[in-house]
């Protein structure tokens, strides 16, 4: 009995170390709130270059600040105008989310291998195997639904709109620049808007 006990403490606590994925909730959307923003007859563009700490608590990750830089943008429209955005108009590539988020998504094979192995010859150590590797594969899920849904949309922002998330592109050094072009739809007039991390 004593060792059914012990056996069970084992295997609850290296369950307990599977993957999961918590992530925060981008910056406000208030262009106002930012000291990083730039207005243009109405049409207001704020950014945040997301430094590492940021960036973790956002996208609950280390990973993404140390392969590429997030930018959050935000844009409000106050014109009579429509304007439209898209990420192919930053004088940047774009990184699509989704690579983003398999770029750094949890790998705990390694561990599943291990647990496996071992339960070969010690049997309860084969639910943390099938744990961990669902554990994973969850968190992995969740990760790239959330870093897409907080993806910057290529769209149309109509007059008193809003438009805000990230985009991610290569990392930036310092004095680096992100140029945001955004088209009006009726003037076919192009606003720049640039930033310096």
């Amino acid at each position: 009995m004593r060792k059914l006990a012990v056996w069970t403490l084992a295997v609850a606590l290296l369950a307990s170390g599977c993957a999961t994925y918590h992530a925060g909730r981008l910056p406000s959307s208030d262009v106002s709130s930012f000291s990083n923003s730039q207005d243009q007859d109405g049409l207001k563009v704020a950014v945040k270059m997301m430094d590492a700490r940021e960036s973790k608590q956002v996208f609950g990750v280390g990973r993404v600040a140390e392969l590429y830089q997030p930018i959050y943008i935000a844009i409000d429209n106050r014109t009579k105008s429509s304007y439209e955005f898209k990420k192919r108009d930053l004088n940047k590539q774009s990184v699509p989310a989704e690579e983003v988020a398999k770029t750094c998504k949890f790998n705990t094979a390694g561990r599943a291998t291990a647990y496996g192995v071992a339960g070969v010859f010690i049997w309860p150590l084969l639910i943390p195997a099938v744990v961990d590797g669902t554990g994973s594969a969850n968190a992995n899920q969740k990760m790239e639904s959330d870093y897409m849904y907080k993806e910057i949309q290529d769209t149309r922002i109509q007059p008193n709109g809003l438009l805000n998330g990230v985009v991610f592109v290569d990392k930036m050094k310092d004095g680096e620049e992100i140029a945001i072009r955004l088209h009006n739809t009726d003037t076919n007039e192009i606003k720049l808007f640039s930033f310096k991390k």
